[in-house]
């Protein structure tokens, strides 16, 4: 197996290394390699996995390599994937920002922000197939970078690449359904779960835990415990932020499930929020103190000044994660549990899960983005969807049968659209195309206040987007 990480100095990567070399993913060699713009980094983090306790107890020699150009890193590679935020955070919490501020979610995925996010992610992902098409065309492409569902679709609709967008909410409701039933802030693996609908929020169609019916038994905790959510013991590494937005989140879960008949599958704020539009607007203004007034010249400097602290933090977490690299292994804090970038991740985790099944050394079963090919039966094949797949060494296939809840439908099948019509404008870069698929998203996209914040995101994005998109405000 030769695993290339595209991005290869993101923290996160070191957890997923360790936990394939646990689960046996190497057990017969093979070589991980980590690519960065930033050489820096991907040095940094081959050093740290060379030292990590699973690396020196692995079964066979794996090479471990970091200083290589795109195409050394991609050729042969057997499995590839992305992570990167697209023209920085500045750029990104700008556009949310932007977004809450004329009424409308602010995120990295499904938003009008998010949709801006793809233009400028989407040279990047398209760079990254071609050079595959030439060197590895028959390895596998993990899209990790958001919006997952619409860079994904871009690279299977104009490309020959097999590309499968992956979201790290995929453990989500190995949390969430334990809090729900238990009242633990713990993951457990015991959900045997199929799933269909759109990243960060797709549903839950059939479901067990432990061989008993799942909605089975969240309607008897709803009944017998209508207090669960203040019976809820938070980890005392969650902040109160978190606190007030996983709160916000279960009783979303809660509500659609009681009122919609749909269990969600994983709790993504920018998608239960499509349900509760108006109510989230208010709670993120609470949490904020941010009551929908337009970004003024101090709202400005307020962002600047909080992304200006962000990075020091960022440039502080390289700068101690370059100390660990350095540092004998047996110095390191492997074990700490608040460390997160040093946990195992959950077995649920869908690179790990991807990388078990394609090795042999398990058939796994994964939810992925991809373009729907039948299997989510009341959905139109071609639209982009996250459905579940299994995997073995043959890649990913689709399992079939599935559809996605009535009481959900519509907005599902609307966001779905609004990303397939967004994969097709990032590949064109046709104003025209983008304007469609932003007419295409499901809130408001006829009102006056929508068409002002797409402006605004079209300036923000000056000099990160295709300088043709410019043409966009022809149709404003």
């Amino acid at each position: 197996m030769v695993f290339t990480m595209i991005g290869g100095g993101a923290h996160r990567l070191l957890a997923t290394s360790r936990s394939a070399l646990k689960e046996g993913v190497f057990r017969n060699g093979g070589e991980l390699r980590y690519y960065d713009l930033d050489t820096s980094r991907s040095q940094a983090m081959a050093e740290m996995v060379r030292k990590s306790p699973e690396y020196r107890a692995n079964s066979a020699p794996v090479a471990v390599k970091w200083d290589l150009t795109l195409e050394q890193a991609l050729d042969g590679a057997d499995l590839v994937s992305v992570t990167l935020l697209a023209g920085g955070a500045y750029a990104m919490n700008l556009s949310s920002e932007l977004g809450w501020s004329y009424g409308f979610l602010g995120s990295d995925n499904v938003s009008y922000p998010g949709a801006f996010l793809a233009l400028r992610g989407a040279p990047i992902l398209m760079n990254v197939a071609r050079t595959m098409e030439r060197v590895c065309p028959n390895a596998v492409l993990l899209d990790f970078a958001n919006p997952v569902a619409v860079l994904s679709a871009m690279v299977n609709r104009y490309t020959k690449i097999r590309c499968y967008g992956i979201c790290e909410g995929h453990n989500n409701h190995g949390y969430d359904l334990t809090r729900l039933l238990t009242g633990e802030d713990v993951y457990r693996p015991d959900y045997d779960v199929l799933v269909a609908g759109v990243n960060h929020a797709s549903f839950i169609v059939k479901g067990s835990c432990r061989g008993d019916d799942l909605f089975t038994l969240i309607r008897q905790r709803l009944s017998d415990c209508p207090d669960w959510l203040d019976r809820l013991q938070f980890s005392p590494y969650v902040s109160d932020i978190t606190r007030q937005w996983m709160r916000f989140g279960l009783s979303s879960l809660a509500t659609l499930f009681t009122d919609r008949g749909a269990l969600m599958f994983s709790t993504e704020a920018d998608g239960f929020q499509h349900y509760f539009h108006d109510e989230a607007l208010r709670f993120h203004g609470s949490v904020y103190g941010h009551d929908g007034e337009l970004l003024d010249a101090s709202a400005m400097e307020t962002l600047k000044a909080a992304n200006d602290v962000s990075r020091k933090e960022r440039l502080e977490a390289n700068r101690q994660f370059d100390l660990w690299a350095k540092s004998p292994a047996d110095e390191i804090p492997w074990n700490d549990p608040a460390r997160r970038i040093f946990h195992v991740t959950p077995r649920g985790d869908v690179q790990v899960k991807t990388l078990l099944g394609l090795s042999g050394v398990e058939k796994t079963r994964v939810a992925v983005s991809a373009l729907n090919d039948g299997s989510v039966e009341n959905m139109a094949k071609g639209l982009t969807l996250e459905f579940s797949h299994e995997v073995d060494e043959n890649g990913l296939h689709p399992i079939g049968g599935l559809s996605v809840p009535l009481g959900v439908y519509g907005m599902t099948a609307s966001l779905a659209a609004h990303q397939t019509l967004l994969a097709d404008a990032c590949a064109t870069s046709d104003p025209r195309d983008l304007y469609r698929a932003l007419l295409a998203y499901p809130i408001r996209s006829d009102s006056r206040e929508a068409r002002e914040l797409w402006g605004k995101l079209l300036t923000a994005s000056r000099g990160t987007i295709a300088p043709s998109f410019e043409g966009l405000r022809a149709f404003l």
